[in-house]
Parts: C-alpha cells; structure tokens; sequence
C-alpha cells in the first residue's frame, strides 16, 4: 500500500498530543505501508536546521520520503498578526488560511500525477483544502477533535468580550467549514466515539472510523508508589486547554486542598509557561512551574496523584494514557478523559466542581491502597486497548474501508 500522508506538523519529537500521535502512527503504517510524509514545520518544535534534519533523519526509518514546508504564520509576530487580521475578513477559519500554502499545494499535485498512490490520509481538517475532488484516490481525514466544539469551549471560557466574539465567529466559520469538507472524504477517522457522534450528527451519511490515540506501554511504565504528597500536570502550556486547565487548578482547586494537606506541592510540566502561572509560583514554593522538560517521566513517578483539570478539550487525551501506562492514580474532570474507555471509580476518579475535585484528590492522596488499586487497574487497561500496535492496525483497517468504498464507486 503506497499512502500520502499530509501533516499539520512535523511529527518529531514525539514529546505529547499531536506529535506523540503522528509519530507512532506512522511507525507502525511502515510495517505495512510505503509512506509519503508532507509536513509543515513549527519552528517552536523544530527550532533549528539541526532539529529538522534529525527529525527527518528520524522518519526516514519509516516513510520512504519526508519533505518540509513553512508555515507562514509562524514565521514572525508580525505574520501571525497578519494572519489573524486575514481570517477576521474572510469566511474560512484561521486554521485554514495558516496552512495555505502554494508550494505545499503544488507538491501534493505532482506527487498524485507522479506517483500511483493507493490512499491520501489529511491529518487534520485544515489540509482539506489540498485535496482535489476530481481524483480517483481514496482519502481519509482524521479528526483529532472537533474543531468547532474545540473553539466553542475556548469561548465559553474565555473572559475577554472581543476574544470571545472572535472565537464565537471563528466557531460559526469551523462549523461551515466541517460540514462543507468532511463529506467529501471516503472515511472521516475520529479517535473518540463522541467525537464520531457530534460530527455524524451535524454531517449525515460521513462514512466513519474510530482510531483513537494511544501510548508506548515499554516507554511509559509504573514505578515504585511515591507517599510524598505530590500532584502532577503535563501539557504544553502553548495550547489553551492545558494553560486553561492549570490556572484554573491553582485558582479554584489548590487552596481548597492545601488546606487539608499543607505540605502538598504541585508541578506543572510542560512547555512555554505563561506569565500567570509563573506568578503563581513565585508567590508559592510548593507550586513548581517546570517548562519543559525532554523526559515526563521522572516527574509524573515522582507524583502520588495526576490531576486532570481539563474545562476545555475534544478527541482524547494522550497525556491521560501515558499517566495511565505508569501506573498512576489519577482525578479529573469529565472532559478530561472524554473519549476513553474508562470506568469512573475503577480506572480514575471523576469531580467537576472545585469542591468535588479537592476533595476527591485529597482522600487519594490519604489512602495509599487506593492509589495503588487505582494504577493497576488503569496500566492494565491501557495495555490491553490502547498500545500502539492495536492502534496501528485500526488506522490500516480505515485504509481499507475507504479504499473498498473507492472500488465500489468506481
């Protein structure tokens, strides 16, 4: 099977979310698949000309071919204002426009006239627009979530009246712009059923899979139960739901438990802390804001509870799986493991209210067993359904789907 595959981003390091995803996907299609990879570089993730080479060094081990584009927005402050000034005028959501790209769109094309590709895989909705609906070649695109429900929560949360007016009209432009595009993919991938569901709703007759994220069981492994009172965050504080979800925690939620536990300290991992949180942890030795990090590992052993304060998000949560592979006790709000095949009670523990969540946490926090009862049942249950190479397989049975489905139309 030979397979186009069209990335918002170059997926290396495999350091969370997107990237994570992206890249053993990939390993494993190329077990069974020669592989194609057009990607656009985040010069946030892949800094230097030395950071793309390895990544693509990296790849090469499985695509046949890796090629890079710019992303122009990304190219400057003065570009993303551009960018967001573009999108306030045009009828197309700013993710599109950002990955608008003339070079981007004429490889694609050579590379179908050139080569006899058995499928296109778009890895998210904005590479829609590189897909010319007069090919015979089946296609897939995968949703990693809804990107109208995404940008609908941001806004909920949002406080800034014209922030929440852009994001409300950046929603209505999302919403078209599904509707217009996802049909006309042979299967749309989703990686929760919910997320299958809202979409399947709003766009009938979308012919559907579910391949959802999962984690590297002989990376992320249990270690010895920690009794020091610690509590865990990891996420890239770029993306708004993680930094969301943490403010929120130290506002809403941490004073409520220091005062049961006051020698309690609470770690935030992840890249590009905003100003807030520093503050925060100036103001409090036992908040520690780490930035990032090239291993969560050592961190998330090192904690007794993993929070989960996620108010906004959609697909699942790769964060919450690798947690889960190492074996940890985890509370978190409803959205937060939104997607995944868990058993409130028996996998993780569920609060949504500051009040719940504070008190949830601090009664795993006081009960050693618990914990532990907790963090087998979640390790055993990550091993089972979500390693990688199940999840692999999945993604090449859409293939197929969609690859039957081109047969029977043609």
């Amino acid at each position: 099977m030979k397979v186009l595959f069209l990335s918002q981003i170059v997926p290396y390091p495999p350091h969370g979310g997107v990237l994570q995803r992206g890249y053993n996907l990939l390993r494993e299609l190329g077990r069974e698949a020669r592989v194609h990879l057009l990607a656009f570089v985040h010069p946030d993730v892949l800094p230097t000309e030395a950071a793309r080479r390895e990544s693509q060094a990296a790849l090469e081990k499985f695509c046949e071919t890796v090629e890079y584009f710019p992303l122009w927005p990304k190219a400057s402050p003065v570009h993303r204002i551009a960018g967001l000034a573009a999108s306030a005028l045009s009828p197309r959501p700013f993710s599109v426009l950002a990955h608008r790209s003339a070079a981007f769109h004429r490889r694609v094309s050579k590379l179908v006239e050139t080569k006899s590709f058995d499928l296109i895989h778009a890895d998210t909705i904005a590479l829609a627009q590189f897909i010319d609906q007069r090919w015979t070649i089946p296609t897939v695109l995968t949703h990693h979530n809804i990107e109208s429900q995404l940008m609908e929560r941001r806004a909920g949360a949002e406080s800034g009246l014209f922030a929440r007016i852009y994001l409300q009209r950046e929603t209505r432009k999302l919403l078209a712009y599904e509707a217009e595009m996802s049909g006309t993919f042979d299967v749309n991938v989703f990686v929760s059923q919910p997320d299958e569901k809202t979409l399947g709703e709003r766009v009938p007759g979308l012919r559907t899979a579910i391949v959802p994220n999962g984690v590297d069981v002989e990376y992320f492994t249990p270690s010895q139960v920690q009794d020091r009172p610690v509590l865990i965050y990891t996420g890239g504080m770029n993306m708004f739901a993680n930094r969301d979800a943490v403010i929120f925690f130290l506002n809403e939620i941490w004073p409520l438990i220091r005062k049961r536990v006051p020698d309690v300290r609470f770690f935030a991992v992840g890249q590009d802390p905003p100003k807030e949180l520093l503050d925060l942890a100036a103001r409090d030795p036992q908040i520690v804001v780490t930035g990032y990090v090239n291993d969560v590992r050592p961190f998330v052993w090192d904690a007794s509870v993993y929070v989960v304060p996620l108010r906004v998000g959609g697909g699942t949560r790769l964060k919450v799986l690798d947690a889960m592979a190492m074996g940890k006790a985890m509370v978190s709000t409803s959205i937060g493991f939104e997607g995944l095949d868990v058993r409130p009670d028996e996998h993780l523990l569920v609060a949504d209210s500051p009040e719940q969540f504070a008190e949830k946490t601090v009664r795993l926090l006081q009960d050693p067993g618990r914990r532990l009862t907790l963090g087998r049942n979640a390790r055993e249950l990550v091993e089972h359904r979500y390693s990688w190479r199940t999840i692999g397989g999945q993604l090449l049975d859409a293939y197929r789907l969609a690859m039957e489905k081109g047969r029977r139309e043609q």
